[in-house]
């Protein structure tokens, strides 16, 4: 009975971990491949992001913007136009916002310091205090302060790691119990590699999140 619980119990942590990993990833910024990495609407503690992995974007041959990107916002289509700057402004460039039936002020900056090339529109396009909150609410993950990726970096990698030790000792049981030297040193050395994986891995998700 115990056995089967510890099964269950790191079984059950891992596939909570990937749908977590899946739900971060829809959150990171967008593909450097594409010209806009996300969207930043409003100011200071109004402020809601929106990664550029939720925008479709299109690539443009005659327009003097080299992408059109575009979302569904509380029932309105904001549609921006966007190319990032040359050599000597590397990290901004120039945009354009269109938001129900008119244009809105939009500038490429840095969401955080090694994080760039996001649409920043400092005008709320119109949405009151409800509807922006109602935007933090629907791209959760985008909107989190840093300190709960800080600490998922720290705590998801001790979760995958007393996973698999669990699993792994549990599976030993109805053959022999680890009892020399050798077998939980191999537990502990392939417990040390999930650990050590699992922390590059939260860490290189994290860190999109953070400065």
């Amino acid at each position: 009975m115990l056995r089967s619980i510890v099964l269950f119990l790191s079984v059950a942590t891992f596939i909570a971990l990937t749908i977590l990993a899946i739900l971060l990833h829809r959150a990171s910024p967008g593909p450097a491949r594409q010209e806009i990495l996300g969207v930043t609407l409003g100011s200071g503690g109004g402020m809601a992001f929106i990664s550029g992995r939720r925008l479709d974007c299109v690539r443009e041959a005659d327009s003097p913007y080299k992408a059109t990107c575009a979302i569904e916002i509380a029932d309105e289509r904001l549609t921006i136009q966007a190319a990032r700057g040359g050599p000597d402004r590397m990290w901004s460039g120039e945009c354009q916002a269109e938001y129900a039936g008119r244009l809105w002020p939009c500038a490429i900056g840095s969401r955080h310091v090694h994080v760039h090339w996001f649409a920043h529109i400092r005008e709320p396009l119109g949405l009151d205090g409800a509807q922006m909150a109602a935007l933090r609410r629907q791209y959760y993950f985008e909107n989190l302060p840093e300190e709960p990726f800080l600490y998922g970096a720290i705590i998801a990698p001790a979760l995958a790691a007393l996973a698999f030790l669990g699993g792994w000792l549990a599976r030993q049981w109805p053959r022999r119990r680890p009892s020399s030297w050798r077998d939980w040193l191999t537990a502990v050395s392939l417990t040390l590699l999930v650990y050590m994986s699992a922390f590059v891995l939260a860490f290189q998700m994290a860190y999109n999140f953070f400065d």
